[in-house]
């Protein structure tokens, strides 16, 4: 639950303005690549559950309205499900040209992340929301149990063949008598919706993250807020600490865990640590994106372009 806390702060796979600290003037909005297509899934090909998923930018908590620059380089999740969306069709379609006609793929959208935003802002700088304190502490919420047994039975021998393009190791070119795409038809769908090109602006997103840490406006604040919990009867020297002074191993959180998460919350709000980190970063990112501009927006480019194909493979089995 609790291991790499760091690790975690960084994943959303798919972000704000407390305490005065917000977009810019002038500063371009995050906004997805594009929207989230609001129709019924065909039935037969990849399902989408399209509730309960988080927003693009925080609604709720200490990190309300905060968006990092380096969002506009980052896939959120809606546009990650179109990606995947997209390439689960694209296996379908053409598994069944091979012979399978009742090909599926995973269900998606069943079990969303916390933050809707690739930069995860709403756990980013530790807990931010009160209501998610008090009801599961440092734990993240559960997760649907999703069956894929179904998915497993259907990759026979035979099948694995046509969905990867190969057998006993070597390429193969026909299957029953059909062309095989090369790779197979994991191949072709790679093909036709290739994966976002977001691998410079995650690793800017990292060395912005563990710059800011090293700020003296964030370690004072971090210090303030160390102080503050400690008068709360907590002794923990940075945000990541304080998940550690409860039990990892409990599958659920107890009253004295959520206790320590609230302090975290209420010392941060005390201490305007959120918002004075969130300024720190944001100024990071601003001169990291300014070096690598060019790259960035080529790979922006790139991306817009694979997740816009994603959703045309969509649109043409509907």
């Amino acid at each position: 639950m609790k291991k790499n806390l760091i690790i975690l702060a960084l994943c959303g796979t798919a972000l704000l303005t407390a305490c005065g600290q917000g977009q810019k003037p002038g500063q371009e909005s995050p906004a997805a690549i594009g929207e989230v297509p609001r129709v019924e899934t065909a039935a037969g090909w990849t399902q989408v559950k399209r509730e309960g998923w988080p927003e693009a930018v925080p609604a709720q908590g200490l990190a309300q309205g905060l968006t990092l620059p380096i969002e506009r380089y980052l896939v959120p999740y809606a546009d990650e499900i179109a990606f995947l969306e997209g390439r689960g069709n694209a296996e379908i379609k053409c598994m069944r040209a091979l012979g399978f006609p009742d090909w599926r793929t995973e269900t998606l959208g069943v079990n969303p992340p916390i933050s809707g935003s690739s930069s995860n802002m709403e756990r980013r700088y530790g807990l931010t929301i009160r209501s998610e304190a008090e009801q599961t502490g440092y734990h993240v919420p559960g997760k649907s149990e999703v069956s894929t047994a179904a998915l497993a039975e259907q990759e026979t021998p035979r099948a694995v063949v046509a969905l990867k393009g190969a057998e006993n190791a070597k390429a193969v070119r026909t299957f029953e008598g059909k062309a095989v795409p090369e790779g197979g038809c994991v191949g072709e769908s790679r093909r036709q919706a290739p994966s976002p090109d977001i691998a410079l602006a995650e690793e800017l997103s990292g060395q912005s993250f563990m710059a800011s840490q090293e700020t003296p406006e964030v370690k004072t604040a971090m210090a303030a807020w160390s102080a503050c919990m400690k008068e709360n009867g907590h002794q923990a020297a940075t945000v990541w600490e304080a998940a550690n002074l409860t039990d990892p191993t409990s599958p659920s959180a107890g009253a004295e865990e959520k206790k320590i998460a609230l302090a975290e919350i209420d010392c941060k709000q005390k201490t305007d640590l959120v918002a004075i980190w969130f300024k720190a970063e944001q100024e990071i990112q601003e001169e990291l994106i300014s070096k690598n501009r060019a790259a960035l927006e080529t790979a922006r480019n790139k991306t817009v372009t694979n997740v816009e194909s994603a959703r045309q493979v969509t649109a043409s089995v509907r």
